[in-house]
């Protein structure tokens, strides 16, 4: 059953008057026929009889309307909750290091906004150490880190897994020995702590080298930019790094067989979690994060 014809139904049931239902619901009279016939074929059922120049309800019609005032009341309700609750609207400030405010929140934040305009963002690059206070200190409402945390009061959630890979300019890989990298460049690390620092170390022990020099950076795209430049050798997420080794640019130090990843995560206070705009646009990062690098 069609809710129009039910709705024709419900309006000429009230007033048991063609001539005045078509006039209230603005269709011609043979329309508010048509329907009321269609209904009748449908149900089987005969719904108003004529004694007269009157209209009368029959048994069935005088049933069917108890159902139809139910069902738009509940109809009514709906549309009426879901006009009050809107669209969320209001602001966020995210924030995330540059490499994932240069080629990933580009295109989740156009995607969002296409369906919430409402909503004014502001997206703060800085390293996860930052993002990790901002997000205690309540000053940021969303955050994505390298690696993960686990503090209680905080929402984890993981949006991607990575190897971390040891590369080194592909100039220097031609002219030099490993041995004589470690010795005669620095090792380019990130400068954060927590998991990701413990990562970092894991790799070094499985690797067996010692880093005679070491600079950390607190940018993972500087780290690379460093690399590129043929300042040092570094570890990197190969997501970071995997076009320039496509491009032949970096080469890959591969000096254990065993993988070291680490994962990417989107944090936020989990006393915000019903917090409508920070709920949508959680889901549409959780929703749209493998495919915003591609």
């Amino acid at each position: 059953m069609e809710l129009r014809n039910l709705k024709t139904f419900q309006v000429v049931a009230e007033c048991l008057n063609f001539t005045k239902a078509a006039e209230m619901l603005n269709f011609t009279q043979p329309t508010v026929t048509a329907q009321i016939q269609s209904l009748e074929k449908e149900l089987n059922q005969l719904l108003f009889f004529r004694v007269g120049r009157k209209n009368h309800l029959t048994p069935a019609g005088k049933l069917l309307k108890k159902y139809t005032d139910q069902l738009f009341l509940i109809v009514d309700e709906v549309e009426s909750t879901f006009l009050e609750l809107g669209k969320p609207q209001g602001y966020l400030e995210i924030a995330a290091s540059e490499y994932y405010c240069t080629h990933f929140f580009p295109f989740i934040v156009s995607e969002f906004l296409k369906t919430f305009p409402d909503v004014q963002i502001n997206l703060v690059s800085c390293n996860s150490e930052e993002v990790i206070k901002g997000i205690e200190s309540n000053t940021i409402d969303l955050g994505v880190i390298a690696g993960e945390i686990s503090k209680s009061g905080i929402e984890n959630i993981i949006l991607d897994e990575e190897e971390l890979l040891l590369v080194v300019s592909k100039e220097i890989y031609n002219h030099y020995s490993f041995d004589d990298i470690v010795s005669q460049f620095p090792f380019i690390k990130y400068r954060i702590g927590g998991n990701y620092k413990a990562l970092i170390n894991q790799f070094i022990d499985q690797a067996d080298f010692s880093p005679k020099k070491t600079i950390e950076i607190g940018s993972e795209e500087a780290i690379k930019r460093a690399i590129l430049n043929g300042t040092g050798y570094g570890l990197v997420s190969s997501n970071l790094i995997r076009r320039e080794i496509t491009d032949g640019k970096v080469m890959h130090l591969p000096l254990t067989d065993q993988q070291i990843s680490f994962k990417t995560s989107l944090i936020y206070l989990k006393k915000k979690e019903e917090k409508e705009i920070l709920k949508s646009f959680s889901e549409v990062i959780e929703s749209l994060w493998s495919k915003a690098d591609e």
